[in-house]
């Protein structure tokens, strides 16, 4: 009989004890995240929507869980987003920091991280990442890879179910991303709004356009909602909810005018709502600034591994545990605008209450090609595209109604500077920026924002005074 010395026995029990600390249990838990595509927060029931039966099974997790009130994703697009939450980097750093663009070669994204830890980590649905190298993902048919399906696309669980099952005593990742709620928004049943009622956000012009395409937008979250309630279904049909972390996430915003490619709250804000093992079923809200980097380290951290320190992020066990009420100071965005349109660049910064939003090309059109392209001679192969008719019949009210006026102006020309108080103007409709009494914080915010770009490397960086 092989005999252990002391000191080994005391390093085996100590690191069964941190494996076991959040779970209460020896073994690795499961990760489950639901990634929806274009939904805003503040569109979701527990996020305060004021429009209800959008998302009664993720209410439900909410109050089960915890609710993040104030995560944020870097860059307010499909790839940015998602390089940023597989890779804990931010999109500076890991070379994803417009649309469509590769994250670096050589850098490591959540499927070598786990895979190192034992995990079998897959994926179905939408990928919209790039290079193959960084991101090995096990592809699992099932789920549609094409955001832009015209009408409700067919799903399947039963892959998803086969990689949950393949082997108990292997843990897995599995990350099922939706394409719900991403444009063309005619998908879903839309009878549960009436688009005459329906509560507009501050920043939209109101017309009868506007009011259907935003209600199909919210008969899609409602599909991304029920892909949460079929998960958790499966979770408990194969007795897994038990050793399974279950994370909900909206990606970013609605493409819609003023949300996604921008750097307002509607935009870059981000639902988040985790379910934990062996945690009591009670409702938490955190308020702690965290960003979609710092979920990969989490992860790394909950599956017992040490959190490399080249990352962007931190882990929230701090948080999950209960034993930290902060995470971040600030929270830090940018955008890029390559190949979405005219080349603009916005970086902004939060403390959770005051946002700063610096506008590079304060003189130059803001346009993105699917909403307003033709205003630099973009021609849209897509003559029927939901977003662009909405913002022509925003330009066709603007015409005759100065309000509706206004908020295209807001729309296609920024000032160089913005700052809003985030508590009493969500949706940064009043500019603070000659505020006096604000000027310190003002001061603060541009100081703390030229630092990140700083240690970003981002290349925007204006030239220091000599």
């Amino acid at each position: 009989m092989k005999r252990y010395g002391p000191s080994l026995i005391i390093l085996l029990c100590i690191s069964l004890l941190n494996s076991s600390e959040l779970f209460g249990q020896t073994q690795q838990p499961n990760f489950l995240i639901l990634l929806g595509d274009d939904i805003s927060a503040k569109n979701i029931g527990c996020y305060g929507s004021e429009n209800p039966n959008t998302t009664p099974h993720i209410d439900k997790l909410a109050n089960e869980g915890i609710l993040f009130k104030n995560m944020f994703v870097s860059e307010a697009i499909c790839a940015p987003t998602r390089a940023e939450l597989y890779t804990g980097l931010t999109p500076n750093s890991n070379g994803c920091n417009f649309n469509h663009a590769a994250t670096k070669k050589g850098t490591l994204s959540i499927v070598q991280h786990l895979s190192s830890l034992g995990y079998r980590v897959g994926l179905t649905g939408k990928r919209h990442f790039s290079p193959a190298s960084v991101y090995p993902f096990e592809f699992i048919d099932g789920f549609s890879k094409n955001a832009n399906y015209n009408g409700t696309p067919p799903e399947r669980w039963d892959g998803v179910e086969e990689f949950m099952n393949r082997d108990k005593n292997q843990p897995f990742c599995l990350i099922i991303c939706s394409v719900h709620a991403h444009a063309p928004w005619n998908a879903g049943d839309s009878s549960f709004w009436d688009p005459n009622t329906v509560v507009l956000p501050e920043n939209f012009v109101d017309t009868k356009e506007t009011r259907e395409y935003f209600t199909e937008y919210l008969a899609e979250i409602r599909l991304f909602d029920q892909q949460v309630g079929k998960a958790r279904k499966l979770l408990e049909k194969n007795d897994l909810d038990s050793n399974t972390a279950l994370i909900v996430l909206d990606e970013n915003g609605a493409g819609m005018p003023g949300s996604k490619w921008t750097t307002y709250d509607m935009g870059v804000r981000s639902a988040c709502i985790m379910k934990w093992p062996n945690r009591d079923n009670t409702k938490r809200v955190t308020t702690a600034i965290t960003q979609y980097c710092d979920i990969l380290p989490t992860l790394i951290d909950a599956a017992g591994g040490d959190v490399p320190s080249n990352l962007d992020g931190k882990s929230l066990l701090p948080i999950i545990r209960e034993n930290a009420t902060t995470h971040r100071e600030y929270a830090y965005f940018l955008y890029n605008n390559k190949k979405e349109g005219p080349e603009y660049k916005m970086r902004a910064v939060t403390d959770g209450r005051f946002k700063l939003i610096w506008n590079r090309s304060p003189d130059s059109l803001y346009a993105i090609r699917v909403i307003n392209g033709f205003d630099y001679g973009y021609v849209d192969k897509m003559e029927d595209r939901h977003v662009r008719k909405m913002y022509l019949s925003w330009l066709a009210k603007a015409g005759y109604d100065q309000d509706a006026g206004n908020i295209v102006q807001r729309y296609r020309k920024h000032p160089e500077f913005e700052l809003y108080d985030l508590n009493e103007d969500p949706e940064e409709m009043n500019n603070l920026v000659n505020k006096p009494e604000l000027d310190p914080k003002l001061n603060e915010l541009k100081n703390v924002l030229l630092k990140w770009m700083e240690d970003q490397e981002d290349r925007f960086l204006p030239p220091k005074k000599t």
